[in-house]
């Protein structure tokens, strides 16, 4: 609702609710590095990405230093997982983790994000994360796509 207050159009689909089990579900894929929890929502996954045929599907990337450091980006496995091809037209500047951040440090963050390679879009864009928490995430990539000219675009994450 603060992004629709601030005039922005919200389009977000998650599979789940953001809860202890799933909070330990991240904690075992992400920090933990267990990259076979990977295919645990792909068949879900698949099946809610049929209605965006056509659409461009791109992961919220992750920082260089954040993919040194776990040595895998945890969206681009869950897609891979579910059988969805993607597209990298993000990247990531190396910024400072959101955990620990509260809510309105989160709301305002400043962009990370920029274009990488060519912005080839035909019906539209599906930006993909893992956790939906305030939007701050995927507004910030939204607003990079848009001001280089791409339009309709929708939001997904497993958990929000």
């Amino acid at each position: 609702m603060a992004w629709q207050d601030r005039g922005h159009r919200i389009c977000h689909t998650a599979l789940y609710r953001y809860e202890q089990n799933m909070a330990n579900y991240f904690i075992q894929y992400k920090q933990w590095g267990d990259y076979q929890l990977r295919f645990a929502f792909a068949k879900e996954i698949k099946e809610k990405f049929k209605e965006w045929r056509g659409y461009t599907v791109v992961p919220i990337p992750v920082s260089k230093q954040r993919y040194q450091d776990r040595g895998f980006n945890q969206v681009e496995g869950i897609l891979e997982a579910a059988g969805i091809p993607y597209e990298r037209l993000l990247k990531k500047a190396d910024v400072e983790h959101q955990i620990g951040k509260d809510r309105w440090e989160r709301l305002a963050l400043a962009q990370v994000f920029s274009i990488e390679g060519d912005l080839k879009v035909q019906k539209g864009v599906v930006l993909v994360d893992d956790v939906y928490t305030t939007g701050a995430t995927m507004e910030l990539a939204k607003q990079v796509l848009s001001e280089n000219g791409c339009q309709n675009i929708f939001t997904f994450s497993i958990a929000r």
